[in-house]
């Protein structure tokens, strides 16, 4: 379930990149022979881009070399401690992770990447700080990729260190980098890897003849790495030039003629700055070396689509594309983006959903609750595992309704609760997302915190939510303040499901619909306030609104009005469903005082209404009444007719296809509140 719809990554794409089937020991042929593309998968929250990693580490990570690495965890690091950086930091757990040992495979050797961070691992001396750094990375490094057996002895690498240095001079800095390299070398590198990883430090572009000599080389490399800015970046990219040639080493000779599986790096969330920074520095140095090609297999994630200069020459794909991957070329040489494939990860298609959750008759549900789960989700790939994993838990998952989806538990809680705390980790942010989720733009967002929140939490809230927003590249669209459809809709049955506990004290629904209402009326925007009151289980304002300015109001404006109101978030009632059903078919005509436009008026709402909810999936006898109230009404409007009856005809088709119709405009030039909503 997990790579559902993103079958081509395990199945076709890394199997060909790295030479083994995913699942048997059998090897694939190796595409492309020459120089490979650095690939990069994007997509937005939940589009299971971490899911996709872990599962090509779990078929491949007891068989190959494979390190991961989380670019998002990576410390920043204090400024004060100059021997570390986010980049020797990812850079020293991709070492650890493919010199791991694997059966079949043995163990690989990185001995010029960890010689070069064992020079910029240097402290000054009295530096506790920086001593407790190279130690917890010595340790890291000589246990995990198998050159020190004895723990201990790797943690006494600093003291061994300055034993060596006696009365070199009063600059530290430069006897520290090379006694420890000395030290490194000579206990744990054979004499031909010695030679090998001197002469290749020698041979670096860009050091100054001064630093050529003997071990100058790790002292020039340590000091521009403790001054930081352009001098560290110089150093971290001679850091990855170690890498990729120690690779290129390790995959000479019997394993080039014998095809062996190449190594992987999977690196997630590289939108990050340090992820971006390594990306960077992994493209460029490739761009340096694509005479050279290294064997090295990079997978990485981004959150969002990877815009910009920076990918101006990236090759970009879809999952359709991927069978050409043995004709890939560089297409602009000398461009560092040029050796990039870019790999959407798209929401899941509504096929694949009704397929996957159809296993078994006995246990398969409807395919209406499918198509519900696929419209409130959106296709997002987390928000259908929860709701799939919590339909095999229940006891009867066939007899489950649409509207009865979001109250489903998964291992004790609320289904909306899980995608909640995956989609925003953070407590306090997500409480007030719960809070000011039914806002429809920042003023009203604002009113809310004002009414709500304790002082010291009023002024921060909106715009602590705003930059979270922003930076976790969420839809920026202005209305409603929650852009995106599923998180709006994961924190619309939040709210519901408990009182918005941001607030001091806790807020009802109703209040804060009420309070809302009031806010819209009072800035000229009827409509909205109209909006509110129906979320509020106060359909008879609106019923009459909209029966009041049907004749006066342009059609088009009419229809905009009603749909912008029956797009409001249902109340918290279980019985709602069915109560909207019953006003939408005429069923309480009898209980409503008014004339024929106003009773088709209110059927013609509460059916919108009923239709637009996330989670329904509307019948045919529902569409016929929207067709037909659209149809009865265009008769009786001045100037609409054909407006009114184009709209019977079309409305009914968008509902069955989950969608806002064409004709909603949501903000007409020359009018009109500037709304945005709609359905999928």
């Amino acid at each position: 379930m997990t790579l559902y719809g993103r079958d081509a990554v395990l199945h076709e794409l890394v199997p060909r990149m790295v030479g083994l089937h995913h699942t048997k020991t059998k090897t694939v042929r190796q595409e492309p022979r020459g120089e490979l593309p650095l690939v990069l998968l994007h997509g937005g929250h939940g589009s299971g881009r971490t899911a996709v990693l872990d599962e090509v580490r779990e078929a491949y990570g007891d068989r190959v070399p494979v390190a991961a690495v989380d670019c998002a965890d990576v410390y920043d690091g204090d400024a004060a401690v100059s021997n570390t950086s986010p980049t020797a930091e990812l850079l020293t757990t991709l070492a650890r992770g493919l010199c791991t040992h694997r059966p079949g495979f043995g163990r690989l050797r990185l001995p010029r990447l960890l010689t070069g961070l064992v020079a910029v691992s240097a402290w000054h001396r009295g530096h506790l700080d920086e001593q407790a750094c190279a130690r917890d990375r010595m340790v890291d490094l000589l246990v995990d990729c198998g050159l020190e057996k004895d723990q201990e002895r790797a943690r006494s690498w600093p003291g061994d260190v300055v034993d060596l240095i006696g009365g070199w001079g009063s600059d530290e800095l430069g006897p520290i980098a090379a006694a420890g390299v000395h030290l490194f070398t000579d206990r744990y590198l054979g004499f031909r890897e010695n030679r090998a990883t001197r002469q290749w430090y020698a041979g670096l572009d860009g050091l100054p003849a001064a630093g050529r000599g003997g071990d100058n080389v790790f002292t020039v490399l340590c000091r521009g790495f403790h001054l930081g800015d352009d001098t560290r970046t110089r150093t971290e990219g001679h850091l990855v030039e170690a890498l990729l040639e120690d690779l290129r080493a390790a995959y000479g000779g019997w394993r080039n003629l014998n095809a062996a599986p190449r190594p992987l790096a999977l690196l997630d969330n590289v939108h990050t700055p340090a992820g971006a920074h390594l990306l960077d520095l992994l493209l460029s140095r490739r761009t340096d070396a694509d005479e050279r090609p290294d064997p090295l297999v990079v997978l990485a994630t981004a959150l969002g689509e990877p815009r910009g200069a920076r990918f101006a020459s990236a090759t970009r794909w879809t999952f359709a594309d991927v069978p050409e991957l043995a004709g890939w070329r560089r297409r602009v040489r000398g461009s560092a983006s040029a050796g990039l494939v870019v790999l959407p990860l798209p929401p899941l298609e509504r096929a694949e959903l009704l397929s996957m959750m159809h296993v078994g008759e006995e246990r398969a549900v409807p395919q209406e609750v499918a198509r519900a789960v696929h419209r409130f989700t959106g296709g997002s790939p987390l928000g259908c595992r929860i709701f799939y994993d919590a339909l095999d838990a229940a006891p009867e998952p066939a007899g489950v309704e649409t509207h009865e989806l979001a109250r489903l538990r998964l291992r004790g809680e609320h289904v909306t609760e899980q995608m909640l705390q995956a989609l925003v980790p953070a407590a306090e942010l997500s409480a007030y997302l719960v809070l000011l989720c039914v806002a429809q733009d920042t003023a009203a967002a604002r009113a809310l915190a004002t009414a709500y929140l304790t002082r010291d939490h009023q002024a921060g809230a909106v715009e602590t939510v705003r930059s979270h927003l922003r930076a976790e590249q969420w839809p920026q669209a202005g209305r409603p303040f929650v852009a995106d459809d599923f998180l709006r809709a994961v924190l619309v049955h939040e709210l519901r499901r408990r009182p918005a506990r941001a607030a001091d004290p806790p807020v009802s629904w109703p209040e804060l619909h009420e309070l809302l209402s009031d806010h819209h009326g009072g800035r000229g925007e009827p409509a909205t306030a109209r909006h509110h009151e129906l979320a509020a289980g106060l359909p008879d304002g609106p019923v009459r609104w909209l029966a009041d300015t049907f004749r006066d109001a342009a059609a088009e404006r009419w229809l905009d009005d009603l749909w912008h109101i029956a797009t409001a978030p249902h109340p918290p009632d279980p019985a709602w469903a069915d109560a909207c059903r019953a006003t939408a078919s005429g069923e309480r005509d009898g209980t409503f005082v008014g004339d024929s436009v106003q009773r088709s008026v209110n059927r013609l709402l509460h059916a919108v209404w009923f239709a637009a909810d996330p989670l329904s999936v509307p019948d045919a006898h529902l569409r016929g009444r929207v067709g037909r109230e659209l149809d009865f009404l265009s008769l009786k409007h001045p100037t609409g007719n054909s407006t009114l009856y184009d709209a019977s005809q079309e409305w009914p088709a968008a509902i069955k296809d989950l969608r806002t119709p064409d004709s909603v405009a949501g903000d007409r030039n020359g009018g009109g509140e500037g709304r945005g909503d709609g359905i999928r």
